[in-house]
């Protein structure tokens, strides 16, 4: 996945105008489909598009493991770079 994958994505299947920053979300994609050992894809989606998952969704509602995906997720886009250590 790339930043223009990213971008493609939003403008062409979602039919919207891209309003967030592309490297951050791919920075947060990356990790969050890491951690949750889950494809990048459909974390994408699930964040972008609220597709469910195999375990996020419960009656339309978000269950406790969507909505940890959804807060790493979101750590990851708003964390600044100098403050994410990697091994």
């Amino acid at each position: 996945m790339t930043t223009q994958d990213i971008i493609n994505y939003i403008e062409q299947d979602l039919k919207c105008e891209v309003k967030h920053d592309a490297s951050r979300l791919l920075r947060a994609v990356h990790h969050t489909a890491y951690v949750y050992e889950l494809d990048e894809w459909a974390v994408l989606r699930f964040m972008l598009a609220n597709e469910p998952m195999d375990g996020t969704h419960s009656y339309g509602f978000h269950t406790s493991y969507g909505r940890s995906i959804r807060n790493f997720f979101g750590e990851w886009y708003c964390a600044r770079p100098t403050h994410i250590y990697m091994n």
